[in-house]
């Protein structure tokens, strides 16, 4: 039988030697931000992004904002299952518990903190929204389309076969641009932001780790 510590270093290992593309753009994101935070006060976050508009970005905008939405995000974890390569329980209790602890998350911690959002410290007329997507006003922290895009998109980035993980560029990017969108459309602070794609991350990572390692073990064992 082989050793559990030694089967689950190699592993962790492998998750980040075979998806460094995404994670690498992610701890730069994250470094960066954190400086972001420090030198600016809130306001001057939120209206550098929100006042730089105009009508093609409002499409734009609205199209990444709806990678994080609730809805979406199953439809695009299920059409999945249509790709070989995904009909199999490790990614479906990757995509299901990763996708539950998300949505848990993400109504625990709004509730938890209660925060107001934008549009009521600054008011309708100061800040730029769009006229065929509602207005939220409570419920600001963390951003839930922020989390959920983060997590969706690593979720296809670990199951990317090797030969198209350079995609996963793309997908830090739209998961990045649905975080930026919440800020453009008025929707959320950058703080809400920022913190929402660390959890999102860090819940899909940790889902997926336990998953794979669970399946290594198991597979090392029958074949002992």
């Amino acid at each position: 039988m082989n050793d559990p510590n030694s089967i689950k270093n190699q592993y962790l290992g492998s998750i980040w030697y075979e998806n460094k593309l995404f994670f690498s753009l992610f701890f730069i994101w994250v470094l960066v931000g954190g400086v972001l935070l420090s030198m600016f006060s809130r306001e001057t976050l939120f209206f550098f992004v929100n006042k730089n508009n105009n009508e093609t970005l409002d499409y734009i905008m609205t199209i990444l904002s709806g990678y994080g939405r609730g809805d979406c995000i199953p439809i695009i974890l299920l059409s999945l299952l249509l790709v070989e390569g995904c009909r199999n329980k490790h990614y479906l209790f990757t995509s299901i518990v990763g996708g539950a602890l998300l949505t848990s998350v993400i109504a625990g911690a709004k509730r938890y903190f209660d925060c107001s959002r934008p549009l009521v410290e600054y008011g309708i007329e100061r800040v730029h929204t769009v006229v065929w997507l509602g207005n939220a006003y409570q419920h600001s922290f963390p951003s839930g389309h922020t989390l959920g895009a983060f997590g969706m998109f690593l979720i296809l980035t670990f199951y990317l076969p090797n030969r198209l993980k350079n995609w996963s560029i793309l997908f830090f990017l739209l998961a990045l641009g649905c975080g930026y969108s919440r800020m453009y459309l008025g929707q959320h602070y950058f703080k809400d932001v920022y913190v929402g794609s660390i959890l999102g991350v860090f819940i899909v990572t940790s889902v997926y780790a336990m998953s794979n390692y669970l399946y290594l073990t198991l597979k090392s064992n029958a074949s002992s």
